[in-house]
């Protein structure tokens, strides 16, 4: 396993099944050594699973909680994946049943890497959930798929500008890896996205950011029923949904940084004070300068808050004693705070 030092890391977990006649300890060798030579390879962990059943898969990505899932093995016509079953028989697992799956997990999966054969179904079906998903249009030789794995996580741990998808160039690099050694299979990997990579990335707005989670951070770092359906009535469950998103992206890399941790409870404990949002501004922007996936997938969740109301103002009801409400937002940007007693 591959771990950073002292810094968050990305997680990437291995699924491999049905060895027959695959290469599938090449390409993990491979993986894991693309890893190792990565500029950021601090950024990533790896953990691998072998041998999988469709129970395996499921449980490993519950306990896990990867970043990003990589499958390796062989691949049917009609786009599901050959696993086995409990008395080792080969089990298909369609591409809608593999989309359910995901649709649980999309609050930290970012990327689906399905390295077999006629994957695209699964493909297709897995990107309405998770942000990028990468398959297999047809039969896909063992050597080309090595490359295209190679490729593909040598260009995710290359330095990127702001401004680039970084999985997008990870996939383009895995091409280029096909190319240089067999350019009629450059065309059977397929990129399917949920978002639209076309847009360019705007910066992250740190300070949008605190503004939105400090009234949150009370009840995100103190949750349990009593907590949510406070949050639900005074918050409003729009906006508590939204930060329950936000913050499960977060909260495992603050909780990986004792200042940042810090910086979070205090505003907590007091949401109004600026000084102390300043602090948890300066923290929040050193690791989103360091994870740059972390940052464009927040990035994203805000700026779809902001388009679903564009044009619009927003402003929250509550009803009670020393409610605050996050205020009116124009043009995805809190304009006031509003304190006191509100009442519908």
């Amino acid at each position: 396993m591959i771990k950073g030092q002292a810094t968050p890391s990305q997680k990437i977990l291995i699924l491999a099944a049905i060895p027959h006649g695959l290469r599938l300890d090449k390409e993990i060798r491979e993986v894991e050594e693309c890893i190792r030579r990565a500029i950021r390879r601090d950024m990533f962990e790896v953990d691998i699973r072998t041998a999988i059943r469709p129970q395996d898969i499921r449980r490993a990505i519950a306990e896990e909680k990867p970043q990003i899932v990589h499958f390796c093995g062989h691949g049917l016509e009609d786009g599901s994946l050959l696993l086995e079953d409990d008395g080792g028989q080969n089990k298909p697992v369609s591409p809608e049943g593999l989309a359910a799956l995901f649709q649980l997990h999309a609050d930290y999966v970012d990327c689906v890497l399905l390295n077999a054969c006629h994957s695209v179904k699964s493909v297709e079906a897995i990107s309405e959930y998770i942000n990028y998903a990468i398959g297999m249009n047809q039969e896909i030789q063992d050597k080309s798929a090595i490359q295209f794995a190679q490729g593909f996580y040598d260009g995710l741990g290359y330095a990127t500008q702001a401004s680039q998808d970084v999985f997008q160039r990870a996939f383009q690099e895995g091409l280029v890896a096909i190319k240089l050694e067999n350019l009629s299979q450059a065309q059977i990997p397929v990129i399917k996205t949920r978002i639209d990579t076309d847009k360019p990335h705007k910066p992250m707005d740190i300070a949008l950011l605190v503004k939105f989670l400090a009234p949150c951070l009370p009840f995100l770092l103190n949750v349990g029923n009593k907590a949510v359906e406070g949050a639900s009535q005074k918050l409003g469950e729009d906006v508590w949904r939204k930060a329950t998103v936000v913050w499960g992206k977060l909260q495992p890399k603050v909780e990986g940084k004792p200042a940042a941790l810090e910086a979070a409870t205090d505003v907590a404990k007091s949401p109004e004070d600026e000084d102390l949002q300043v602090a948890l501004r300066v923290q929040l922007k050193k690791l989103l300068e360091y994870d740059e996936l972390l940052a464009q997938k927040i990035t994203q969740i805000m700026q779809e808050n902001a388009e679903s109301n564009k044009g619009g103002n927003i402003t929250q009801y509550v009803t009670g004693n020393n409610n605050q409400t996050l205020g009116s937002v124009q043009d995805s940007k809190v304009v006031r705070d509003v304190q006191g007693n509100v009442t519908m």
